[in-house]
């Protein structure tokens, strides 16, 4: 099953337009030449001038892939076959897109849902400073929210901020700092995390994601990592994570829709 199919099914009440591409912002642009389908991406751009137009605008470094696809690859003569890419298209970068306009959505469909046995049983959490780094729609923030003094929840989307803050104010949750940040640039200082936690939102720029991961946890603290795939396809990152110098250790367990991995180390003292 395509990737498109899985978020057609999983989002069975969403619809997208073209005009939905404006929403993104400039570090999601930057991942357009590995995720989109380049025959149907080129018939949405050739189709949506306009498209074309903002994508380059918004973050200049696209120019060259862009222009490379559209003179490689002309539309098709036949509308319901442009109509159909377009949609392809759209599809394949769903995600993306669903972060910045239903988030709300986002939150309630995901696929493997964690309980909070499965982090505790790795470190205990009570009283710590905790920070949850690509913290999304603050699924996992919110789940460790009662039993820990502090969470930083670090989210570089303006939508997913948005809807924590709400989410926060609705359920009178106190203790959640909302931060604009990646897991490669993490806005708190040194040493200053007991627990320091990601849920599928690593190896965007690993190397230097783990660097920053040993910079903010302290000595005795600990770096957990949540990991959801398909079965039969292994993480790429693991003889990385679980080898010289990074050592953590992992867990695996089937799940009916996937593969949990937990991924942890405890900092050298």
């Amino acid at each position: 099953m395509t990737y498109s199919k899985i978020l057609r099914n999983r989002f069975p009440e969403i619809s997208l337009r073209w005009e939905d591409l404006l929403l993104l912002e400039s570090f999601q642009i930057a991942y357009l030449p590995d995720r989109v389908t380049i025959e149907e991406f080129a018939t949405l751009l050739h189709t949506y001038p306009e498209a074309y137009s903002f994508l380059v605008s918004k973050h200049p470094p696209i120019s060259s892939f862009l222009e490379s696809i559209l003179k490689e690859n002309k539309a098709p003569a036949d509308k319901d076959l442009i109509k159909e890419q377009c949609q392809e298209a759209l599809w394949e970068i769903g995600d993306l897109i669903i972060f910045n306009k239903h988030p709300a959505q986002f939150d309630a469909h995901a696929p493997i849902k964690w309980e909070i046995d499965e982090i505790s049983a790795l470190t205990s959490l009570e009283g710590k400073i905790l920070a949850d780094v690509g913290a999304g729609a603050g699924r996992i923030t919110f789940l460790v929210a009662p039993m820990v003094q502090t969470v930083y929840a670090v989210e570089p989307l303006a939508s997913f901020r948005s809807f924590m803050k709400e989410k926060a104010v609705k359920q009178s949750v106190k203790n959640v700092i909302i931060m604009e940040g990646t897991l490669d640039s993490i806005p708190l200082p040194d040493n200053s995390l007991d627990v320091l936690i990601t849920s599928n939102a690593m190896a965007w720029n690993l190397p230097k994601e783990l660097k920053e991961i040993e910079r903010v946890v302290k000595a005795g603290g600990h770096a957990i990592h949540l990991l959801q795939s398909d079965i039969q396809v292994e993480n790429p990152h693991h003889l990385t994570l679980s080898s010289s110098p990074w050592n953590y250790t992992c867990l695996k367990e089937k799940h009916i829709k996937g593969m949990k991995l937990r991924y942890y180390k405890e900092m050298s003292i």
